[in-house]
């Protein structure tokens, strides 16, 4: 799973049809992520559709402590669920959520690469792999959700003598929609 979460965070720099807002070592501010959101309406995103922000533990901290976003007198209830629960749910259209997989590049200023995205800006797929070849002693099953699976194998390990599960996935991702994607810089 952290495999896959990288490498869609990875995509966050190939992003190149909006210009990035934000600046390296800066604190994400309301005005950055309204400059995303405007991007992405700019880009004819669907008001309907879902749209992302994707940021490290750091910049998500800051999205908490912007008072009108996460005080009761601003955001009513909202506001209580991010004081009480430290979820910030959505700002500006966005559904928030924090990575800690997202890339960091440069030094000494290091910049951060957190992503705003709609649904459709990138594609991942998976494919069901093959059952293991009978008579090998290993028994394969699949846990799958939605689009989404993985095959839990289990062989015997005669080094150990015991049973070793292993858990694998065939993915792929890449962006589908460029414009539909912005690169959040803090």
């Amino acid at each position: 799973a952290e495999r896959i979460e990288t490498d869609l965070m990875k995509l966050a720099t190939s992003f190149n049809a909006n210009l990035a807002v934000g600046a390296a070592q800066t604190a994400l501010t309301e005005s950055v992520i309204d400059t995303a959101e405007t991007a992405l309406f700019n880009a004819k995103v669907p008001a309907s559709m879902q749209k992302y922000l994707i940021v490290d533990g750091n910049a998500y901290g800051t999205l908490r402590q912007l008072a009108r976003f996460s005080e009761y007198q601003s955001v009513g209830d909202a506001g209580l669920k991010t004081i009480v629960e430290g979820s910030i749910g959505k700002i500006k259209d966005f559904f928030v959520f924090r990575s800690q997989f997202v890339q960091k590049t440069g030094t000494p200023t290091v910049t951060t690469n957190n992503l705003a995205f709609s649904k459709n800006a990138i594609g991942l797929v998976t494919r069901r792999l093959p059952q293991p070849l009978y008579g090998t002693g290993a028994i394969a099953e699949y846990a799958e959700m939605g689009n989404f699976g993985v095959r839990v194998l289990m062989s015997y390990a005669p080094n150990t003598l015991a049973q070793q599960f292993t858990v694998d996935v065939l993915y792929g991702c890449a962006i589908l929609r460029n414009n539909h994607g912005v690169l959040v810089r803090s």
